[in-house]
């Protein structure tokens, strides 16, 4: 009998099994690929904040990104390279939210040095930019590994959950508790309102010919120069394509995707292809991540219709019995999972509260409503 058990080995069940392990708890990590298999193995796990005006999302963005930048430094500093970033405007409706952002920002910012600009065409010059000093890419896979080499691992297919006698029947083992942490895959407890975006990444290592001591945001994201001479490249953000529709991908497209972008930034002679990265990340629909216990809708409909006029309380909702959700990161995974980890094990283990724009039962609601 285990306390927890965490299903999908992504950068945020890894995290929820790192964060939960340490506070004492005995944890199970179960994958039916492996960790870091699917959208976090392909991730370009950059450590930046969002570069935009205001909003929600900046916000917890924000805070994690300084929560995360200081815990892996300070745990797993062999997994992460530190360096500034310079972060330029896409597009000309981009320029006015990365001028509010560095008009704004209490964050380090300076000056990009003329190496670094000297690297760009002049396409990308002409946007709106920002330097900050402090960022960092994490190894992706070796992050993962790390984050879980204490906890015991299961490589297993779960099909279904089953509650009884106050535990949770997980595959071949038991728990008190579940962690859902599977992206989006298959939803293993059937909630109409539990609806995740799913976007497909390609990520490349790549030589390119010239050292990198900045990591360059445009088109793409562009690391500095690794210890094995490469730079990461990516990852795409693909809504149509899903490796379940029964569709094969086309790698060769998505390099030529990645490599078109980053010409188009740099300038260039020539670009080595060393390795290529795939997997399926997941989002929401209003982009906020997703932290908290899973509300049952029949069980709260029944023991309260009111819910169906419009009333909106908690104490009129009825939880599925100890299972939470840790999802919906979409491109900022490996900066928001150690801070919603955190968050997600000061709940468990000292009943702290979660902060409501993140909860699961936000969409219950909104489900809820067209019903009614």
């Amino acid at each position: 009998m285990f306390d927890i058990a965490v299903i999908g080995a992504g950068i945020n069940g890894c995290s929820a099994a790192y964060f939960l392990h340490q506070s004492g708890l005995s944890v199970v990590l179960i994958d039916k690929e492996g960790i870091a298999a699917g959208g976090s193995g392909a991730a370009g796990a950059f450590i930046s904040p969002k570069f935009s005006k205001s909003g929600p999302l900046k916000e917890v963005v924000e805070e994690a990104y300084s929560f995360s930048l200081g815990f892996y430094n300070a745990n797993f500093p062999e997994h992460i390279i530190n360096a500034p970033l310079l972060h330029i405007a896409k597009y000309d409706d981009e320029d006015a939210k990365v001028a509010a952002f560095k008009a704004s920002t209490t964050l380090d910012i300076g000056e990009p040095p003329p190496e670094t600009l000297a690297l760009l065409h002049d396409e990308p010059k002409a946007h709106e930019s920002v330097y900050l000093q402090q960022s960092a890419v994490v190894d992706a896979a070796a992050m993962c590994e790390a984050l879980c080499r204490d906890v015991v691992y299961l490589n297993e297919e779960i099909d279904d959950l089953l509650y009884e006698d106050g535990c949770w029947s997980v595959g071949s083992v038991k728990a008190r508790r579940v962690v859902l942490a599977t992206g989006a895959y298959r939803k293993l407890i059937d909630e109409e309102y539990i609806k995740l975006r799913p976007v497909w990444g390609h990520r490349i290592d790549a030589k390119i010919g010239v050292q990198m001591d900045a990591i360059v945001h445009h088109l793409l994201s562009i690391s500095v120069t690794k210890p094995d001479g490469t730079v990461g490249i990516g990852a795409t953000h693909d809504v149509h394509f899903h490796p379940d529709a029964g569709e094969e991908y086309d790698l060769e497209t998505g390099r030529k995707e990645l490599l078109e972008k980053t010409r188009a930034t740099l300038k260039l002679d020539a670009i080595d292809v060393v390795r290529d990265y795939t997997g399926l990340r997941s989002g929401t629909n209003d982009y906020m991540p997703i932290i908290g216990p899973l509300v049952d809708t029949e069980a709260s409909l029944a023991a309260f219709p009111e819910l169906l006029q419009g009333v909106k309380t908690t104490k009129h909702l009825t939880y599925h019995p100890e299972v939470y959700m840790i999802n919906g990161s979409g491109g900022y995974g490996y900066v928001l999972a150690p801070y919603l980890a955190q968050k997600l094990c000061e709940h468990i283990v000292n009943d702290a509260p979660f902060d409501a724009s993140l909860l699961p039962e936000r969409f219950f609601y909104r489900s809820v409503k067209r019903r009614g």
